[in-house]
């Protein structure tokens, strides 16, 4: 897969920073609304932009409506260091100037952290659908909407969404912008074949996922999309296929208990119970380690503001001696789009630091110096905490899954027992298929991988089994 790089990180250098002697010079006057504009304003020319931020937030704190000069500048202050920096703002502030979109979007962000679906909604259309932020604010208020049950306002939200991601990405003169609305645009896609889903329209959603590209960042999470929409079309030697993906190498840092559910249903259904039956306990082989290795780590750490931000950090071999699983789950961690964001920021933010650190000794230095270490410190007990919460939400993925594949085991060993009580056994024996058993559409090639190269068919794969649940009578023995 190819590295993601987003829109949010056009550069992290700093080496082009201006003198901020102009800076300095602004706040030697008296505190006021207007030289914290001014300086906002004078820093942000000056690429200081995390410093920029405090006075922004005090002038935004003071007036009643922002201009449309400072309404730009604040717009790019958010593509330089990331939605964060606004939307925790007080939400009493960010309420009042909902005709900013760039506030709008902010708040319309935190609302929908906060579950409060209707609100977010409503500050999200205060962003023009021809705004830079117009793609985001359209695929949150699909997302909220979807949460309201509102399924024709959600599917026009994800739309309008991907017409102005195309025309953005398309447009873009620089490859990083085109690609950041790229993956908006795969995501409204997405969350259609979602809705689609959710309504039982399951060749609609079909056609849905397979507009995600495999070159796309999102095309790893999507599988398990893919597999459970076959499954619901009782494609089951297709959804064992789709699977199969995460095996390969390309694949080896993603890993989702769900596939291995997902994987024993799918031979539950095609009644290979033998070959369900030992990917159940091949689950239990797997994934206990992981589990335990995890809990492990969290416990002696869960009270760490720092340890897990410190291990996505840290060089593979020190990860790889906690445990290999642990240096794949912070691998997985780092691809999170938005985290993958916020730790751009936050390697944004301690890069401003070092040249702040390098500047002349003045007021406003120590000023700066103060409030980005603030920043950082914020940032860092934000990100350490996502990553701890990732983690635990793991542990805790692995002890459902454990539950629904008991149950699976539970199931077969009634099948069976019901096969002798009923004097019957099941017709055929497990082989290794035959494309006669596939399901497949004019536009879907089959290989039988004698020349081809398996990477070029990744998400592609369908199994060829044969179903084993016709039964017939067991003969009398004379």
């Amino acid at each position: 897969m190819k590295k993601l790089v987003l829109i949010l990180t056009f550069t992290l250098g700093f080496n082009a920073f201006a003198s901020i002697d102009k800076a300095s010079e602004i706040y030697k006057k008296p505190q006021s609304l207007k030289r914290d504009r001014e300086l906002s304003i004078e820093l942000f020319k000056s690429k200081y932009f995390f410093s920029a931020l405090a006075f922004a937030k005090n002038y935004i704190a003071g007036v009643k409506e922002l201009d449309p000069e400072f309404e730009a500048v604040i717009a790019k202050l958010m593509i330089k260091t990331g939605t964060m920096s606004f939307s925790y703002m007080d939400r009493k502030i960010l309420k009042r100037h909902l005709k900013s979109p760039t506030l709008a979007l902010a708040y319309g962000i935190r609302m929908s952290q906060l579950k409060k679906w209707n609100e977010s909604n409503k500050a999200l259309s205060n962003v023009p659908a021809d705004h830079r932020f117009g793609p985001e604010a359209r695929m949150l208020q699909g997302a909220a909407l979807n949460m309201l049950m509102k399924d024709n306002e959600a599917v026009e939200m994800y739309k309008q969404c991907i017409k102005v991601s195309k025309k953005i990405e398309d447009d873009a003169a620089k490859e990083k912008l085109g690609r950041y609305y790229a993956i908006i645009k795969e995501s409204c896609f997405i969350h259609l074949g979602r809705i689609e889903y959710r309504n039982g329209n399951y060749e609609e959603a079909k056609l849905l996922y397979r507009s995600i590209p495999k070159t796309s960042y999102r095309f790893p999470y999507i599988l398990m999309e893919k597999a459970w929409n076959a499954y619901q079309r009782e494609d089951y030697n297709r959804s064992l296929g789709v699977l199969v993906t995460y095996k390969n190498p390309l694949m080896s840092s993603y890993f989702f208990p769900e596939s291995e559910v997902l994987r024993a249903l799918s031979y539950f259904k095609l009644c290979l119970w033998e070959d369900s039956m030992v990917t159940i306990e091949n689950y239990y082989k797997r994934y206990k380690t992981k589990s335990d290795a995890l809990k492990s780590i969290l416990m002696k750490h869960k009270r760490s503001h720092t340890y897990f931000l410190k291990l996505i950090f840290a060089p593979i071999e020190e990860t790889e001696k906690l445990h290999p699983y642990v240096r794949n789950m912070m691998t997985q961690i780092r691809k999170k789009i938005k985290f993958s964001i916020d730790l751009v920021s936050y390697k944004k933010a301690q890069n401003e630091l070092k040249f702040i650190k390098k500047l002349p000794t003045s007021k406003l230095k120590y000023l700066m110096e103060g409030e980005l270490k603030e920043t950082l410190k914020w940032r860092t007990t934000h990100l350490n905490h996502y990553i701890k919460k990732q983690m635990f939400d793991f542990v805790n993925q692995i002890h459902r899954f454990s539950y629904e594949m008991f149950n699976i085991k539970l199931e077969i060993l009634a099948r069976k027992r019901d096969l002798v009580w009923e004097n019957k056994q099941l017709i055929s024996s497990r082989s290794r298929g035959s494309h006669e058993n596939l399901k497949r559409e004019s536009d879907e090639h089959f290989y039988d991988f004698r020349g081809e190269f398996w990477a070029d068919e990744l998400g592609d794969y369908s199994f060829g089994l044969k179903s084993n649940c016709e039964k017939v009578r067991v003969g009398v023995a004379k």
